[in-house]
């Protein structure tokens, strides 16, 4: 697996996912939020998210009121997730359900070491990185939704004759 030494991601789909996640907060917490800066109060926290599997990790540093994100291994984390592998990580977190994390522990696709309470605090930051869609642009987004399909089938096809002609 390569890296994209620029932006320090793995051309990995748990890490590009969690480098994305890292960017958007990092904006939230240089934006003028008040909601999300009031969840950043007071908390020195620090959240690792990987899989071993993969050789992927970053962690996310929230101190002071402050944010950052990390390539690697933290070493003193308070909260360690690590996935089984990349895509249940990225079915996990883009899911956004946390009964659905803990089935997973459970199930012993995710492994979970330090302060489970964070969890819950992490949703609540989660909440906010994906921006609210204003009611005047849902009708365009309606209308867009069979040219999106179209163009993923599309894609599909193409990418599955790329592959093919690979292979040879």
């Amino acid at each position: 697996m390569f890296t994209i030494p620029v932006l320090n991601i793995k051309a990995d789909p748990l890490d590009a996912l969690l480098a994305a996640v890292g960017y958007r907060l990092s904006m939230l917490a240089s934006s003028d939020n008040e909601d999300f800066k009031s969840l950043l109060e007071d908390k020195d926290v620090t959240i690792q998210l990987g899989s071993d599997a993969a050789g992927v990790a970053r962690y996310y540093q929230f101190k002071n009121g402050r944010f950052s994100q990390h390539s690697g291994e933290a070493k003193d984390a308070t909260l360690t997730i690590d996935f089984a592998d990349s895509m249940t990580g990225v079915k996990l977190l883009t899911g956004g359900n946390v009964p659905a994390f803990m089935t997973a522990v459970q199930e012993g696709k995710l492994k979970m070491d330090g302060d489970y309470s964070l969890l819950m605090w992490f949703n609540k930051l989660a909440k906010h990185i994906v921006p609210e869609i204003p009611e005047e642009a849902k009708p365009y987004l309606q209308k867009a939704k069979p040219y999106a399909y179209k163009a993923q089938q599309f894609a599909k096809h193409w990418v599955g004759v790329a592959k093919h002609k690979l292979d040879k």
